[in-house]
């Protein structure tokens, strides 16, 4: 059931995903280089240990917001949001074990499980 309700959630946020990538994680250098990791695609898994297939994009800019790298290639990760949560990546699976109710991520893999997993939160 739980995974119905999920997949009508993504079912919702996709066409707007579709406008506009869904940044995730953005890792900021002392030199105001920044990394932004975002969701460019994702559907229901349809291996049964995973809930989601998800392709990540790359963006690197300087200073002022200008991309001074774009990777072009779709990394792609799946995500089991159950117990054990995980997210995995080619043939490593990251366990997943945190507070919901923590607010700083600064890990892509907590950020990423989180867009599809986590309750919403008003």
């Amino acid at each position: 059931m739980r995974a119905i309700a999920l997949f009508a959630g993504v079912l919702v946020a996709t066409p707007s995903m579709a406008a506009e990538q869904l940044v995730f994680y953005t890792a900021s250098f002392p030199d105001a280089t920044s990394v932004q990791l975002s969701v460019m695609d994702n559907s229901v898994s349809p291996y049964g240990d995973y809930d989601f297939d998800v392709a990540i994009g790359l963006v690197e800019t300087d200073a002022n917001g200008v991309i001074r790298y774009e990777d072009t290639g779709r990394h792609h990760a799946r995500v089991r949001c159950s117990y054990p949560a995980y997210v995995s990546v080619g043939v490593r699976k990251y366990p997943i074990e945190m507070s919901l109710n923590r607010s700083a991520h600064d890990d892509w893999k907590e950020n990423l499980w989180r867009i599809f997993c986590a309750p919403p939160s008003s």
